[in-house]
C-alpha cells in the first residue's frame, strides 16, 4: 500500500498543493518520500493531515472532529489516491491498481467518500507480514520506564499506532522479555537494530533481572534500554515496532528520523529495511533531503 497522489485544500498549516508521487521510471509510487523545509513550514502537519484522512476513511483509534484541520471558512479537503499491490487488490475486490478517496473536514464532523474495498484495507490491522498497515513515529519518541505497559497483541497495539502518545512505546520492555522464546521475532529485531544503529547490538539477557540487560553499546557490557544513548534507544523503538507489528507492505510516517542519527544516509537505509515493500514518509531538513533515492517535497514558510 502506497500513496500515489495527494491534494490538500484549505488544510490548516498546510499550503494548498497536489503531490504526484509516481516514479516516472517505474510508474509506481516512490518508496521514500521526504518532506523538507524550514521550521514551521508545515512538514509535520502535512503527514498528520494524511494520517487524519486515513483515520476518517477507516480508523484504528478514536475519531476526532474536523475543526482543527480547517484553515478558514467552513471546510478543508484532502484527496488521496492509494496504489495497491496484487494481494491488496484481491482483498479489495478491485481490478484497479489505484483507488481514490475524498475526505472533507467540517467544524463538527468529518466526511469521507471512499471505495468499500479501500476502507476494508485501511481498517485492517493484524500482525501479519502479508497485510499492510499504517504507522506513525512522532518526533517525541521515548521508551517509558514505568508501567502501565501495553500488550503486544493487535488489540492492544492498534489504538495507539497513529497517535503521538509516547506511552505507546511502553510495549518495548515486555517485547524484550519475549525474545528468548521467539526466535523469528528475535532474529528480525536484531537484524533491524544492527541496520539502524552502528553502535548498538542485541545480546541475549543472562542477568535474570526484571528489566532485561540485552544490549551492548560499542561492544561493552550488557545494558538496559534506559542506559542507551538517545540515538541507540531511538533505533530500538523502530526495530521493536517493526518486529512486533510486522511492518511490511505498509505506509510508515516518521517525524524527524534524523533527530539523533549521526549518519543520516545509513539510518534512512535502515528504515527502508525495516520491512518489505513499505512506503516511508520522512520529515526533516537539508541532510534528510539529500538521502539516497529520496523523492523530495520542499515546503516554504508562508
Amino acid at each position: 500500500m502506497k500513496i500515489q497522489r495527494a491534494t490538500f485544500i484549505g488544510v490548516s498549516g498546510v499550503p494548498d498543493l497536489t503531490l504526484d508521487l509516481t516514479d516516472a521510471r517505474t510508474s509506481v509510487p516512490h518508496a521514500l518520500v521526504v518532506v523538507s523545509g524550514p521550521s514551521a513550514s508545515g512538514k509535520t502537519r502535512l503527514i498528520e493531515a494524511l494520517i487524519a484522512a486515513k483515520e476518517a476513511i477507516r480508523p484504528y483509534g478514536a475519531m476526532a472532529t474536523g475543526a482543527p484541520w480547517i484553515r478558514a471558512g467552513q471546510a478543508a479537503k484532502v484527496l488521496i489516491t492509494f496504489h495497491l499491490d496484487e494481494a491488496e487488490r484481491d482483498f479489495a475486490g478491485s481490478a484497479s491498481q489505484s483507488l481514490e478517496s475524498e475526505v472533507i473536514f467540517y467544524p463538527d464532523r468529518i466526511n469521507a467518500e471512499s471505495d468499500d474495498g479501500l476502507r476494508a484495507i485501511l481498517g485492517r490491522y493484524v500482525h501479519n507480514p502479508n497485510n499492510g498497515k499504517v504507522d506513525y513515529f512522532p518526533v517525541e519518541r521515548r521508551i517509558p520506564s514505568f508501567p502501565p505497559f501495553p500488550g503486544l497483541g493487535p488489540g492492544e497495539q492498534r489504538i495507539g499506532r497513529l497517535t503521538k502518545d509516547q506511552r505507546k512505546y511502553g510495549f518495548v520492555l515486555p517485547f524484550l522479555r519475549t525474545l528468548d522464546q521467539d526466535g523469528a521475532r528475535r532474529e528480525r529485531f536484531a537484524a533491524t537494530l544492527a541496520a539502524l544503529s552502528p553502535t548498538c547490538r542485541y545480546v541475549a539477557d543472562t542477568s535474570g533481572e526484571a528489566i532485561p540487560k540485552c544490549f551492548s553499546s560499542r561492544g561493552g557490557d550488557p545494558l538496559t534500554a534506559a542506559q542507551l544513548t538517545h540515538a541507540e534507544a531511538d533505533a530500538v523503538i523502530f526495530a521493536a515496532t517493526a518486529a512486533t507489528i510486522c511492518l511490511d507492505h505498509s505506509l510508515v510516517f516518521v517525524d524527524r528520523p534524523d533527530l539523533f542519527a549521526d549518519d543520516v544516509d545509513a539510518f534512512v537505509d535502515g528504515l527502508a529495511n525495516m520491512g518489505k515493500n513499505n512506503q516511508l514518509w520522512l520529515t526533516g531538513g537539508a541532510k534528510l533531503a539529500a538521502a539516497r533515492g529520496a523523492h523530495v517535497i520542499t515546503l516554504k514558510n508562508a
